[in-house]
């Protein structure tokens, strides 16, 4: 499927709406962040894009993309698979440091979160499962056939090593986007998790 093209049918369709997002400054995170995260920890962010709005009013909840933290010394390093976040690998699995992930061109805010259904041991294997998979190619597609976009490449390596690992996947029926895909809530919507952190802050 022609990724482009079916953004494009999307704009098109939602051409009316009116909307915008103003960046957020992101220098407000507190300086222990870093020490709160550990390897295996899903961090979601907010898009302010285009596509990223599409996914949140078709996925609904809070998030419009979703990575794994893959390790933190010397910096806190996340691996996703993207479009568009480095304009030298378009459209494959990448791993980004925290900045590049959070800044202000990309998110209008983030969260952190621990699922407590893994062990170490398992966080660990899939870590190095996902590093097997850096610089493969970006696909949307249905579950019913080979795919790999942000949600999916997480859920792909999780039930590797936690079979029984269930979220929900939602039928949408949009042009060239019929059939069932996952979404960042379903994530954010797991019943198992801790959140660790979360910007901004509620106040």
């Amino acid at each position: 499927m022609n990724y482009c093209r079916f953004f494009l049918i999307i704009f098109i369709m939602l051409a009316n709406l009116v909307f915008a997002n103003e960046p957020v400054n992101f220098s407000n995170a507190p300086a222990e962040l870093p020490y709160l995260i550990k390897a295996g920890d899903w961090i979601f962010r907010k898009g302010i894009q285009t596509d990223s709005f599409i996914v949140n009013q078709l996925g609904g909840g809070d998030f419009s993309h979703i990575g794994m933290v893959i390790s933190i010394e010397p910096k806190i390093k996340i691996i996703h698979a993207t479009t568009s976040d480095d304009e030298n690998h378009l459209n494959q699995v990448i791993v980004s440091n925290l900045e590049e992930f959070i800044t202000p061109e990309l998110a209008e805010k983030y969260a952190i979160a621990r699922p407590n259904f893994l062990s170490e041991v398992q966080k660990q294997n899939i870590v190095d499962d996902l590093l097997t998979k850096k610089g493969q190619a970006f696909v949307l597609a249905p579950r019913e056939q080979p795919h790999l976009y942000c949600t999916t490449l997480l859920f792909d390596s999780i039930i590797k090593f936690q079979p029984d690992f269930n979220i929900e996947w939602k039928n949408t029926y949009f042009p060239s986007l019929s059939g069932s895909y996952l979404f960042p809530s379903a994530f954010a919507n797991y019943s198992d998790i801790t959140w660790i952190y979360k910007y901004p802050e509620k106040q």
